[in-house]
């Protein structure tokens, strides 16, 4: 302030100077990505989210076989175990494993309900288990119960209203399959699921092609 109205700063005389400063970091290679577009006047971006090939349908995972006992057919997994004490619900990724656990013997939970056991203790957990995975970034997953495959007890039933009540989905959507008819010149279907800017081009080529019938 005192440089200032001597006016000593123009002067070069002050010891904070402008030449002191530190410079302006460049930004980052997405962001720089993303002003080029849209200088360019490209209406879309890539998305750097690891999981957005799940969230568009667009990444394969195991269909298993309609005789299994094991639930395979999932990106998200709910697990709940039921015990004589206590109620415990995993949330398991079909590729990185168990993600977080909620359980009614963690001691925040434990002391705010009579039972841990009960269906009021079922209900809780249910809807701490959804805000979990709100929090994550996660709205839906498939619901397994490998003791309870038909018909769902008091417990369970209470599981599954909690989960609803704070609006996770208990059904994932369908997975975008890519068939063998749309390999050219000699790649795979497989190639357009692990590269995703071949997919984008097929679908764009698609897009086109449709439109033009649609002008004729």
């Amino acid at each position: 302030m005192l440089c200032r109205r001597i006016g000593l700063a123009s002067r070069g005389l002050c010891s904070r100077s402008l030449s002191d400063q530190k410079p302006v970091p460049p930004p980052s290679s997405a962001v720089q990505e993303y002003v080029d577009n849209v200088t360019a006047g490209k209406d879309y971006f890539y998305n750097r989210n690891p999981r957005n090939t799940e969230l568009l349908g667009y990444k394969q995972r195991v269909s298993g076989w309609t005789s299994d006992n094991v639930c395979t057919n999932y990106y998200n997994r709910i697990e709940l175990e039921k015990t004589g004490k206590h109620i415990t619900a995993r949330l398991i990724h079909f590729e990185s494993g168990e993600l977080f656990t909620v359980s009614t013997r963690e001691p925040w939970i434990r002391k705010r309900l009579n039972k841990t056991y009960d269906r009021t203790a079922a209900l809780n957990v249910g809807r701490i288990m959804a805000d979990r995975m709100k929090r994550s970034g996660i709205n839906c997953a498939k619901f397994w119960d490998p003791l309870e495959s038909t018909y769902f007890s008091a417990k369970t039933e209470a599981f599954t209203s909690g989960l609803k009540m704070e609006g996770v989905s208990l059904t994932e959507p369908l997975v975008y399959k890519v068939t063998w008819d749309i390999a050219e010149d000699g790649d795979s279907a497989h190639n357009y699921i692990q590269d995703p800017e071949l997919l984008l081009e097929y679908l764009e080529k698609k897009a086109a092609e449709r439109s033009a019938i649609m002008d004729q």
